[in-house]
């Protein structure tokens, strides 16, 4: 019989609840800021975070989950009995975690031979837009269906999920270097905010809008033009440090607009918010399938 153990990263930014209720082990991306390292998630809150980084000048560095924060992971579930470990992580293209769990899976096999699969999943994609897919693996675990059929699901979803992120600021992505200090002053003498697709393992800006007001209506234009059946589908909403009064627009249009079933709202976490800066918005939906 499959004992099936579910493992992700901290990036996929997903509520304690559901991790307490499905018993999905999350292992930590660390994060040091002047001298000081802590653990996501298990170390600072998602708010808490947003206002370090709103009054620091500088920029947190992150490292990736370690081969053998992996290997003592997998070790804990082969000794629990668990015949099957899932493991949904981070973008490979935008972090060694991925490979960390590769590596650690060779390891483990050179230890103890075939004695439990491990599969790998890359996400290609970030923060709650891949942890809702994890979320939903340990709901069919917890309800009996095999290893197979999860493993499918779940590259059938991830296949089909993106995203368009919105960003308040230019602030965050002077000083971290993304963009140059001359760009970032035109840009802000403008007003403009940018919007990026996060698609397919890459997140490229594709629009520019001006002004605060814009940049709501921006993402619905951008969602409305490539969800597939949104009243089958319940809506990411994605939030960082920004005011109340754009979540709720956000989600009113994203139901009265696009015709969502429903909009569920997840705070962006430390090692995302890191590379966006604070002042983030961002719907995830289901489009056209990519592979």
């Amino acid at each position: 019989m499959e004992k099936i153990h579910i493992l992700t990263d901290s990036s996929a930014d997903i509520p304690e609840a559901q991790i307490q209720a499905h018993g999905i082990e999350v292992v930590p991306i660390t994060l040091t800021h002047q001298g000081r390292t802590f653990r996501e998630y298990y170390d600072v809150t998602a708010e808490e975070y947003w206002k370090l980084l709103e009054t620091s000048s500088e920029v947190p560095a992150t490292s990736m989950v370690t081969p053998a924060q992996f290997l003592d992971s997998y070790r804990r579930a082969f000794e629990r009995g668990c015949t099957h470990l899932l493991a949904v992580l981070i973008n490979g293209k935008g972090s060694g975690t991925c490979q960390a769990a590769c590596l650690a899976r060779g390891m483990f096999e050179e230890e103890y031979g075939s004695v439990m699969r491990i599969e790998v999943v890359d996400s290609e994609t970030y923060t709650y837009i891949y942890g809702h897919v994890v979320v939903l693996a340990a709901e069919l675990r917890d309800a009996g269906d095999s290893f197979e059929a999860i493993l499918s699901v779940v590259r059938s979803r991830l296949n089909r999920v993106e995203a368009f992120l919105g960003v308040y600021s230019l602030k965050h992505l002077k000083k971290s270097g993304r963009i140059s200090g001359g760009a970032a002053f035109v840009g802000e003498a403008l007003g403009l905010k940018p919007i990026s697709h996060v698609y397919d393992g890459g997140v490229q800006v594709c629009d520019k809008v001006r002004g605060e007001k814009a940049l709501v209506s921006g993402l619905i234009k951008k969602a409305s033009a490539r969800v597939v059946q949104p009243e089958k589908q319940t809506a990411i909403l994605l939030y960082g440090d920004v005011p109340a009064a754009r979540i709720e627009e956000l989600e009113k249009r994203l139901l009265t607009e696009i015709g969502f079933r429903g909009v569920v709202r997840c705070p962006i976490g430390a090692s995302v918010i890191t590379n966006t800066g604070p002042q983030a918005l961002a719907v995830a939906y289901y489009g056209a399938p990519r592979k």
